[in-house]
């Protein structure tokens, strides 16, 4: 059996007990198509297989697709569909239409840490094809995603996933379920996407680098961060107009409150 590639992020879920969790959490249902992204020698798929699930599973590491051929041969292009490309490269619309698999999807999968962030980004992208994912992922990335406003967890990936997901960290995993043993514990987390953003959002991409700028100098009053971004501004019109003090910092604000910020400050630049 081949070693797990460090380069790769391949730190594999071992623990057949909290893989059985995994697939009962997932609620998946006998039948139905889930996605999973890095399915590295095949544990989770296994479960998923087992409940009568059918996959779609996206593996860049050549010996693990061979691993995967070999060990689920039997049910490939039928109950299984391996797909040997990068999932942040592919054109994941494509590969679910040309197998014939009808959207919205549910999301499966332990992910390689190291490319969490850009995996989430992927899966906002393309967030119309899914209606639930389900992710395991670094517990404290897990804790960023679901911090509240003034805490040490809360920041710019808090709320941008805010305004496309309701998340719930599920429950933890330990470290020594999966070999080799990494440093840092888990989470499985549960990303339901959203109909329509919680906020009416006029400007997405204002709102976006509004957020950004205020957790670049998170010990920064807000209206230290808007003079250093965006020059002289009328700041009594702009509280007035949003009921937020200046004098807060960015990282107390909620969403709601960054989307009043935001109008307030975009309402006053094209004056």
């Amino acid at each position: 059996m081949k070693k797990p590639r460090s380069r790769l992020g391949q730190v594999f879920l071992k623990d057949r007990n909290i893989l059985d969790k995994i697939v009962r959490y997932s609620n998946v249902q006998e039948g139905e198509w889930v996605l999973e992204i890095g399915p590295g020698r095949g544990a989770l798929t296994e479960f998923l297989l087992f409940k009568g699930v059918n996959v779609i599973a996206f593996e860049i590491d050549p010996s693990l697709v061979s691993e995967l051929k070999r060990r689920y041969g039997l049910l490939l292009n039928d109950r299984l569909f391996l797909v040997e490309e990068d999932f942040l490269k592919v054109d994941v619309e494509k590969e679910l239409v040309e197998r014939g698999i009808q959207v919205p999807i549910k999301v499966v999968s332990n992910i390689p840490y190291y490319i969490t962030t850009p995996i989430i980004t992927k899966l906002i992208e393309t967030k119309n094809l899914f209606n639930e994912i389900f992710l395991t992922i670094q517990k404290e990335v897990a804790e960023r995603i679901v911090a509240k406003p003034g805490t040490s967890q809360y920041g710019s990936l808090t709320l941008y996933l805010k305004m496309f997901f309701d998340v719930e960290i599920l429950f933890n995993i330990p470290r020594t379920c999966f070999r080799p043993i990494p440093k840092v514990d888990s989470s499985f987390v549960r990303f339901r996407v959203r109909e329509k953003p919680p906020i009416d959002v006029k400007d997405t991409r204002f709102l976006e680098r509004l957020i950004r700028f205020s957790f670049g100098g998170r010990r920064k009053k807000i209206k230290t961060v808007l003079r250093n971004n965006f020059g002289k501004l009328p700041f009594d019109e702009i509280e007035e107009a949003s009921g937020i003090s200046l004098d807060r910092r960015g990282e107390t604000l909620s969403l709601e409150e960054f989307e009043r910020l935001a109008r307030a400050v975009k309402n006053n630049l094209k004056r």
